[in-house]
């Protein structure tokens, strides 16, 4: 017995260097794991940079520059292609060439609705500029069209069609704005090419009156949900030159859009006058204010002190139509 008790002893004892040794690998192994499980946190770092290098302002940094640029390329394609076809079909398509596919315009979609219509103009380069003024004063500007001509020379559709395709920008005394509209017609209206208005009055100021508008794009805020900015002419810039154009239009556009700036934004498009819509930005579908959410809508002052008189006006028609039905019931004789 003492035999087979002491080989049991050597026998585990044998046994014990190999579960030690079984013991003193396991940690290699833990240790090669956690090598493993570090490397991914130094690759963080880069992909923050590739996502930083990817943002198109600093201003709108959810704005991503490859949707842009992609965008971009795409209408101008879309533009060289129309222009080539367009040419040859000959001049009854003139008007498509000039006016519609050879600008770029940024479509903003709002949540709400605006509550007053107002002119917000944003900075941009222009060229070519025709002028209507009241009398034929000024002389260092290449043209100048009275109103008298525009109704006379230029009252035919085909004068004023030339008239519309031959200038990407038109300014006009402030005093005939009102008379303008009517005159030029729906063409000018659907081209986005209405004019602006200029003081005229005071001769000193004109040169920087007339730089002032000309450096500038116009956002026209209407009653709709859906605002259009014409951000660059395709047939005079680069490519580069309309990203800093988008950069700077997109860049401004909190601190000029209604209620809430960004916040009150559902999306943002590009598009040409007959392309469709190629959407570079659009609102998580959440209700979170900090990441601009679909549903996310912040109500000013002027807003809840409308809800609050339509409320007021509700419960006032509640209370009269309750005062005067006793008054009626009293009327009735009994049979």
């Amino acid at each position: 017995m003492g035999k087979r008790s002491a080989d049991t002893l050597s026998e585990k004892t044998k046994d014990q260097p190999t579960t030690s040794t079984t013991t003193t690998r396991k940690p290699k192994k833990i240790k090669s794991t956690n090598k493993t499980t570090t490397e991914p946190l130094k690759k963080e770092p880069e992909a923050k940079d590739n996502e930083d290098d990817d943002i198109l302002s600093t201003k709108v940094p959810f704005i991503k520059k490859t949707q842009v640029e992609q965008a971009v390329k795409v209408l101008i394609d879309h533009s060289n292609k129309n222009l080539e076809t367009n040419l040859d079909k000959g001049e009854l398509f003139a008007d498509q060439i000039g006016a519609n596919d050879r600008f770029l315009n940024l479509v903003i979609g709002l949540k709400r609705i605006t509550p007053k219509p107002k002119h917000k103009p944003i900075k941009i380069s222009s060229t070519r500029i025709q002028r209507f003024t009241r009398r034929k004063e000024i002389t260092f500007i290449s043209k100048v069209v009275g109103i008298n001509k525009l109704k006379g020379k230029h009252s035919s559709y085909e004068a004023r069609r030339l008239l519309l395709n031959n200038h990407t920008l038109f300014l006009a005394d402030e005093r005939v704005l009102g008379v303008l509209p009517g005159i030029l017609g729906t063409k000018f209206f659907k081209s986005n090419k209405l004019p602006i208005g200029i003081d005229i009055t005071k001769p000193d100021r004109l040169k920087a009156e007339l730089e002032r508008a000309i450096g500038n794009t116009y956002l026209r805020l209407n009653n709709g949900s859906c605002l259009n900015i014409k951000v660059a002419d395709l047939g005079r810039l680069n490519f580069d030159q309309i990203l800093l154009n988008l950069t700077d239009v997109l860049g401004q556009l909190g601190k000029k859009l209604p209620l809430d700036g960004w916040n009150n934004v559902a999306s943002v498009h590009l598009k040409l006058g007959t392309s469709i819509s190629l959407p570079i930005w659009l609102a998580p579908l959440t209700d979170d204010l900090t990441s601009n959410g679909r549903f996310s809508t912040t109500l000013t002052k002027l807003e809840i002190d409308k809800i609050k008189a339509a409320e007021d006006r509700i419960a006032l028609k509640k209370e009269k139509k309750s005062n005067k039905l006793p008054t009626k019931l009293d009327r009735i004789v009994p049979v």
